[in-house]
């Protein structure tokens, strides 16, 4: 991030932070936590907070229409950190671990993305203009784990399917 200018700040807690020029304190604090609760590899893109899937990190997206999304629709659903990003169609991403597993996308269901390194992942307080990227499940300092990614894509690709037509 060299090309943004700061100066150090003090905040409530008593803390002294990096006070990056141009820069929302609430981008620059929720980066803080993110590297320091989880030690993930994020990072500051104008007005975006990005989470860069990388070091045995990916994730799996879905559809997400009307509240409900195929994680749930198939029983899928996986423990650990869930995401909704905002698009057309918004989107429910589970953080997962990659376990090297290997897909095509040919082999993937219909409207499941699996996204691997080098890609980011928008992360909480983004906004886009579609609206606010936002926790489905947070994260949790005290349970790191992921679910691993091969488990979730073959949930997901059982054929259990109720009737929500996230095809």
């Amino acid at each position: 991030m060299s090309r943004l200018a700061g100066s150090m700040e003090a905040v409530s807690s008593g803390a002294s932070v990096k006070r990056l020029d141009g820069v929302s304190p609430k981008l620059i604090s929720a980066s803080q936590f993110y590297r320091d609760a989880f030690a993930w590899d994020v990072e500051i893109d104008g007005k975006s907070l990005l989470l860069h899937l990388t070091g045995g990190m990916a994730a799996v997206s879905v559809p997400f229409r009307g509240g409900e999304h195929l994680f749930a629709a198939t029983a899928a659903l996986p423990r650990g950190p869930m995401l909704l990003v905002p698009g057309a169609p918004f989107r429910a991403f589970a953080l997962v671990e990659s376990d090297d597993c290997v897909f095509s996308d040919e082999e993937l269901p219909d409207g499941v993305v699996f996204h691997r390194s080098p890609t980011k992942a928008l992360l909480p307080p983004t906004v886009t203009p579609r609206g606010a990227v936002r926790w489905l499940r947070e994260p949790s300092p005290k349970d790191r784990w992921l679910p691993v990614a091969s488990g979730v894509i073959a949930a997901l690709s059982r054929p259990q399917r109720n009737s929500l037509g996230l095809r």
